[in-house]
């Protein structure tokens, strides 16, 4: 399994199947659904997403446009394309426990199709740092 900084990136992710780029990456949260969808609300105020059941959809243009360095790292340019999309499926896991105190967890699958790697990355960046949490 390849182990990424942004979560666990599963063996099918960068296949190309001559016409779709597909990555999934996997991450295990510690967030209830409430407080995932609430802070997920805070982290796309300007993204245009649809959310059915426990899937989020956003096609590639919603978002592109506020990503810093226009999501081009390591000098990839966009794929344009109307059949680019982030899916983001997640599943309430029962809670961590540690001695009395427990944690909710959610099991989070991103599902980005006809991403380069760069655009991946950058996203990844920008939602890590919406969902952070301090610590002290």
């Amino acid at each position: 399994m390849i182990r990424w900084h942004y979560g666990r990136k599963l063996p099918v992710a960068n296949t190309f199947d001559k016409v779709h780029l597909l990555a999934i990456i996997e991450k295990e949260m510690g967030y209830s659904r409430l407080a995932f969808l609430n802070q997920f609300k805070c982290f796309a105020k300007e993204i245009n997403y649809t959310l059915a059941d426990n899937t989020i959809t956003l096609p590639l243009n919603s978002h592109s446009n506020n990503c810093s360095n226009k999501c081009s790292n390591n000098g990839q340019n966009y794929i344009n394309s109307d059949e680019a999309n982030l899916s983001i499926s997640f599943c309430e896991q029962s809670d961590r426990s540690i001695g009395s105190l427990n944690i909710p967890r959610l099991a989070v699958k991103f599902i980005f199709r006809n991403y380069t790697e760069g655009q991946q990355m950058e996203f990844l960046k920008r939602f890590d740092l919406s969902f952070q949490r301090g610590g002290g």
